[in-house]
């Protein structure tokens, strides 16, 4: 490499006769050094990497020994490009199981994970697959060592999600915590660490939630997107989570993320009390969160009262007592809508009186048989007739019932009157719509209760 001798004997297809020597002369306990002899050859053969690189799966017949038998950290990086164009079915979780028991080489960490995300393809499921690895660490008896390694794997994971720009996938929050879970250790071994390597791990924790956000930042609504945050303050205990919060710059970057989230609902009139108990958690107390909220909301003047109300008092205002009336409103097409409901309701009822309460009152009863079967049938002339005139005024049924939603309190209409902090709801009556020339106006809400 000094000499600069190698440019000389890769030129022309001098490359592939290199190439084609080493893979002659490895043996199965060298196939980590030769591989990082490729990839050694790939970074000087500029503009020919990939004719290197396409020999990955050739180098290595089995599953390799660990990357930390290599002698220092270039050729442990080194080895992992190699890894990274493999393709062989033990590559991933080799990846992994390496990625956590490297020790110092985070360049060949990185490279080793980045491209583990590159196959997972999502970044919900990349931490999901590192996870389980973190038994790795029970190789490591003491735990300032083992924190130490933690917060290496964490940083590593920051850098390589700050490049990423593919899909996040689903309950990335979830996976996040669950991810916290495993690699922190329990709450009475956190006196052994140092609280800088604690502190540092974590933060990029939330730095790699807060590049989700950017991301998708429609997640950034959902208040199971944060779920890294409880957990991280159940984990650390009250005083270790102020001191934290205090010092982390990740932090305050989230808790912008939280206060637009809340002005974006509070704009869509929706309340979130999971969201408020997440944005007490990173300011550290309620009277803090109300502080900020009030800053924040301060220019926002288009947001209903009541809402405002509650978020600026951080979901601890009294919910309204009011009792909903549950009116179908006051023109003729509101109350065509209410009767088209109460008949497609009792249509299954009178369809069974019909087909099964009929014929047997014809065996015992036949008079009474006779005054049934009519009535069901004055039933169904009567529904023909509302269907009718409904299609006639434009007007159908939302279909919803049963369906599990977002709360907004100005389409739907919640049993027992509107509660502030209900964010999801279960719709146990269908509503009414108008299709106003391509316009769609509800205008009997559908009934909700609160999802359990």
């Amino acid at each position: 490499m000094t000499e600069r001798s190698i440019q000389s004997l890769i030129k022309g297809d001098g490359l592939d006769r290199v190439i084609e020597r080493v893979i002659e002369l490895k043996e199965d306990k060298e196939e980590l050094f030769a591989a990082a002899i490729l990839a050694r050859l790939a970074a000087v053969a500029r503009g020919r990497e990939r004719q290197v690189f396409a020999n990955a799966d050739r180098v290595f017949t089995s599953e390799p020994p660990s990357i930390e038998t290599l002698k220092d950290s270039d050729y442990k990086q080194y080895a992992a490009q190699m890894l990274s164009y493999a393709s062989l079915p033990w590559v991933s979780d080799y990846s992994y199981r390496e990625a956590v028991r490297i020790e110092s080489a985070d360049n060949a960490r990185r490279v080793l994970l980045s491209a583990n995300l590159s196959r997972q393809g999502t970044v919900a499921a990349w931490v999901s697959a590192i996870t389980p690895h973190a038994d790795v660490l029970k190789e490591i008896g003491n735990w300032e060592t083992r924190m130490k390694r933690v917060r290496r794997v964490c940083c590593v994971m920051r850098d390589v999600v700050e490049h990423w720009r593919g899909d996040v996938g689903g309950q990335v929050g979830d996976e996040l915590s669950r991810f916290l879970r495993a690699f922190l250790p329990s709450t009475q071994s956190l006196e052994d660490v140092d609280e800088k390597d604690l502190y540092e791990a974590i933060d990029c924790l939330v730095r790699i939630l807060g590049r989700i956000i950017e991301l998708r930042f429609s997640l950034a609504l959902q208040s199971e997107t944060y779920a890294l945050v409880p957990q991280a303050k159940t984990r650390l205990g009250p005083g270790l989570w102020l001191r934290f919060i205090e010092r982390s710059e990740a932090i305050a970057q989230l808790r912008i993320d939280l206060l637009e989230a809340a002005l974006v609902l509070a704009r869509q009139n929706r309340t979130d009390q999971e969201l408020v108990a997440i944005m007490i958690a990173a300011h550290g107390s309620r009277s803090q969160a109300k502080t900020a909220i009030k800053r924040h909301f301060s220019a926002a003047k288009d947001i209903d009262p009541d809402i405002a109300h509650w978020w600026l008092n951080a979901g601890s205002a009294s919910r309204t007592t009011k009792t909903a009336k549950h009116n179908v409103g006051r023109n003729e097409d509101s109350q065509i809508g209410a009767l088209l409901i109460e008949v497609e309701s009792n249509q299954e009822a009178m369809d069974k009186v019909g087909r099964a309460v009929v014929p047997l009152l014809d065996i015992s009863e036949p008079v009474l048989a006779s005054t049934v079967k009519k009535a069901v049938d004055g039933y169904q002339q009567i529904a023909q007739i509302v269907r009718r005139l409904a299609r006639m005024r434009r007007l159908r049924k939302t279909e919803l019932k049963g369906e599990r939603l977002e709360y907004n309190p100005l389409e739907q209409e919640m049993l027992g009157g509107h509660k502030p902090g209900v964010r999801r709801v279960k719709v146990v009556r269908d509503g009414i719509q108008k299709d106003f020339n391509g316009k769609i106006k509800t205008l009997v809400k559908p009934w909700v209760v609160p999802e359990e």
